[in-house]
């Protein structure tokens, strides 16, 4: 089993919030994909790790970089005998979801083909381990999830600048060196998968 850690960055509307969130609302696009692919069992170390792939909306168009993504996706699990484990933060509410109604709607592949490429495979949501280092867990007595950067400034990772919102508006006004600088800091998501590891080994001793 092989590891795809993934990232996507959605269009939040000025009129319409729900744009980022909902990949069916007429204001919906995907803007940038990320993601770095290990073909190997095990996460990579830290001198493994690569920069990641960006496919840029604003390089071509959102139905091209939703099929380069889908084209690499099925290449690299129908060479294999398992599919590549998806790693990502907030993977199994946003993107995975998300990208499923962005092909759907572009016709990239049948509803059922999509589900198979995108839910099948099992996936690591870094998000979901979070209650297990928040100290809202034991303030309300219940798992109580962080949010990436709270996550990253727990495990002294590097901390993205900006919000989505502040992302869109660079979108709006072309600052597509902005969009980037943000979606470089935001990954870095093989280190956080080993730290939890790390510290959940810890908990052990």
């Amino acid at each position: 089993m092989s590891h795809l850690f993934l990232d996507i960055e959605t269009y939040i509307s000025e009129e319409n919030e729900n744009s980022g969130l909902n990949p069916y609302e007429r204001e919906s696009k995907v803007i940038v994909i990320s993601y770095t692919y290990y073909r190997k069992f095990k996460p990579p170390t830290k001198k493994q790790i690569k920069k990641p792939t960006f496919l840029k909306e604003w390089e071509s168009d959102e139905e091209d970089i939703l099929l380069r993504f889908y084209k690499f996706l099925k290449r690299v699990q129908d060479r294999e005998n398992y599919p590549p484990k998806f790693v990502g933060f907030n993977i199994t509410s946003l993107d995975l979801p998300y990208l499923f109604g962005r092909m759907k709607k572009y016709n990239i592949a049948s509803e059922s083909e999509l589900y198979t490429r995108l839910f099948r495979p099992h996936a690591v949501d870094l998000y979901q381990l979070t209650p297990i280092i928040s100290e809202d867990t034991k303030k309300y007595e219940q798992l109580w999830g962080l949010n990436q950067k709270k996550t990253s400034e727990f495990f002294k990772l590097q901390v993205k600048e900006g919000t989505g919102d502040e992302l869109s508006r660079f979108y709006d006004r072309k600052e597509f060196d902005k969009i980037m600088t943000y979606c470089e800091e935001e990954f870095n998501f093989e280190q956080m998968m080993d730290a939890f590891y790390l510290f959940i080994l810890n908990l052990e001793k």
